[in-house]
């Protein structure tokens, strides 16, 4: 099967590692809160969008499979950032972001293949071949000063549907309300090795990690089911509310090994549907079947 086939290709790229994500393995989680905007509620009837304050648990993290990955590694980005609502009476929702609005595939094969080509040291023939996965890889790789000075996009589109049964296919960006700030290469060198996780708790002892959540909505001749066709910058862009994150979230207050967090890119909550992508389903496969091996992983030590 096409994802069990891209689980283990990231695998051998990367490593076999049971207890860790086949990507986005580094990673870190964080607690905050989530106040939509008045406008929300009249995009999308979801119950997040109409609560006066959703509680989050969300992650970030870095690029590929390797748990021990530096901070200042170039193949640490782009970062990942995945945040949980927490409804309430077991209803949450996720949005899945990276720091890039670029993806190197539209279809699940062929992403297979061009992790595929990397595995195998073919990826520049890959890219000839598929156009459309350049400027993924040719993208300049800028590290942010932190994780919460840097913006962050949804890879897929989403289908919005308001209390009228309207609806709008859009695309989520979190952006950091202390602006966008990535470092020199002196200063990255400069850095410790694991300085984005080991900086935090710092920044947040001087204040919360904000990010405003906005909705890029797609006009009338966009393609909505392929991730690497980019919108113009001059759609549509609707404010959903305000991210704040306010510290690291404790050991204690996540679940044991066989509950771990599993991420889901299909919202599963009234309101949000998924596009017609077909990387959304493909995704979706490929983290619940990772989440249910580290599950079933002996515990680390």
């Amino acid at each position: 099967m096409l994802h069990l086939d891209l689980i283990s290709t990231l695998k051998d790229l990367f490593g076999r590692f049971d207890n860790v994500r086949p990507s986005h393995a580094k990673g870190i989680f964080v607690t905050g809160s989530f106040t939509p905007t008045d406008e929300a509620k009249e995009w999308s009837t979801a119950p997040h969008f109409s609560s006066p304050s959703t509680p989050v648990l969300a992650r970030f993290s870095l690029f590929t499979g390797i748990p021990n990955l530096p901070s200042n590694d170039p193949n640490a980005t782009p970062h990942g950032f995945a945040v949980r609502f927490l409804i309430g009476d077991g209803a949450k929702t996720d949005i899945v972001c990276q720091s890039s609005t670029f993806f190197p595939a539209g279809t699940p094969e062929n992403v297979l293949a061009f992790f595929k080509s990397f595995r195998d040291g073919t990826v520049e023939e890959y890219v000839k071949d598929h156009p459309e996965a350049a400027p993924f890889v040719l993208e300049e790789k800028k590290t942010a000063k932190n994780f919460g000075t840097q913006s962050f996009y949804s890879i897929n589109a989403f289908k919005f549907v308001n209390a009228a049964g309207k609806s709008a296919i859009i695309r989520y960006r979190w952006i950091p309300l202390s602006g966008r700030h990535f470092l020199t290469q002196s200063e990255l060198e400069a850095k410790g090795p694991n300085f984005l996780f080991d900086e935090l708790p710092d920044i947040f002892a001087q204040g919360p990690i904000s990010f405003k959540l906005v909705a890029q909505v797609a006009g009338e001749d966009d393609i909505t089911d392929d991730c690497t066709k980019i919108w113009p910058e001059d759609r549509k862009l609707v404010e959903l509310g305000v991210l704040s994150l306010t510290k690291v979230t404790d050991k204690e207050d996540l679940p044991p090994q066989k509950n771990t967090i599993v991420y889901n890119v299909d919202p599963g909550v009234q309101g949000i549907e998924p596009s017609a992508d077909p990387i959304i389903a493909a995704r979706s496969r490929v983290y619940a079947t990772s989440g249910q091996t580290r599950r079933e992983a002996e515990p680390e030590a």
